[in-house]
């Protein structure tokens, strides 16, 4: 593998991080839950076409990192509005190159609707992706194209071993204008208490794209979209007030195709108004 075909494996991470905010649960009306998160990125590794780890060509590395603000509003007890905003710093070298990027990444807006409440939760989500930033420059921030998605949440409660605990099941379908493959997106997530103040959390997020796209840039211009990703993720939650929680763990890709072998850490704060 070539440095411009390497590079492109990098470029569909950060549109498919995400964290498990908030289920398929929904804020109070009047409510308010604001989520300020970092992580942290990095792939020295690329899946191939054949799902095999190859090493990026000439020692490359990339590296990326992410400070963001997540929201839930209470438009009534059933239907929130939810929004996403993230900053990103990008970095790519090898031995021949180092280029750095940063900026306002894909803000996400839209409206959170539960449609079912009674031992399990059932909500439909309708969001909107606009890209807040240019193409020209490299390490890129994201595919810069408008997308629309929907998705499907199921979340519920159970107590084994005495202990309380939940899951939350979602899968979505991401349209974009152009250019970029449609994806078909899911997320498995099990969290524990461990007491009244401690949590443990288990996630699983995957990414399947439908069909080619033809994205392209300067550093290669016949980019592909078309890749699969399953990432894990572990981390342990703490309640430090009666309405806010602090959040940390690590993330690893577990499998995937055209796209990199990322690992990584996240930080994040729930904070209920």
């Amino acid at each position: 593998m070539r440095f411009k075909e390497g590079l492109r494996y990098f470029v569909a991470f950060f549109l498919i991080f995400e964290f498990a905010f908030a289920g398929a649960w929904t804020r109070k009306a009047g409510n308010v839950l604001v989520v300020p998160y970092y992580y942290f990125y990095s792939a020295e590794k690329y899946y191939d076409l054949n799902w095999k780890k190859r090493a990026i060509d000439n020692g490359g590395y990339f590296e990326g990192q992410g400070f963001g603000i997540y929201f839930e509003y209470g438009f009534t007890d059933n239907l929130n509005f939810i929004g996403n905003v993230p900053f990103i710093l990008n970095k790519w070298m090898d031995d021949y190159t180092y280029k750095d990027n940063y900026g306002f990444g894909d803000v996400e807006v839209g409206l959170k609707f539960k449609f079912y409440d009674s031992k399990v939760v059932f909500t439909l989500q309708t969001s909107i992706i606009v890209p807040v930033y240019s193409v020209d420059r490299e390490p890129l921030l994201g595919y810069r194209q408008y997308a629309g998605e929907i998705r499907l949440l199921f979340s519920g409660g159970m107590r084994p071993f005495g202990l309380n605990s939940y899951f939350n099941i979602e899968t979505g379908f991401r349209k974009f204008y152009s250019k970029v493959a449609s994806q078909v997106r899911f997320q498995f997530l099990y969290g524990i208490y461990f007491n009244s103040l401690t949590q443990g959390l288990i996630q699983f997020d995957g990414v399947n794209s439908i069909g080619k796209g033809t994205f392209a840039t300067r550093f290669n211009p016949s980019i592909e979209t078309d890749y699969i990703e399953g990432k894990l993720s572990l981390s342990l939650a703490y309640r430090f007030t009666y309405k806010a929680w602090l959040q940390a763990g690590f993330f690893y890709d577990v499998y995937g195709k055209k796209i990199g072998v990322g690992r990584g850490f996240f930080i994040a704060s729930w904070i209920e108004i």
